[in-house]
């Protein structure tokens, strides 16, 4: 299981963060997304080597919702 991090205009309330998820879950990688603290930046749970963010961003746009990946937010996640 890998991370990374997003803004996503919008996704302050959780009605907002639902939709935005709902879109995110077409993708079959994608295995689960969470707000980090309060505010636009969610962490993207997903299976594979490397995020498949341009699909992931413009899925989002086309869905209403400006995102931008945050560089500095990716990694493996480890059992611990």
């Amino acid at each position: 299981m890998n991370v990374c991090e997003l803004r996503i205009r919008g996704v302050d309330r959780d009605a907002a963060l639902a939709a935005a998820r709902w879109e995110l879950f077409r993708f079959p990688a994608v295995r689960h997304v969470c707000r980090l603290g309060i505010g636009d930046r969610a962490a993207i749970l997903y299976e594979g080597s490397q995020p498949d963010l341009p699909a992931w961003v413009e899925t989002l746009g086309k869905a209403g919702y400006a995102a931008e990946p945050l560089e500095r937010a990716h990694g493996k996640l480890r059992a611990v």
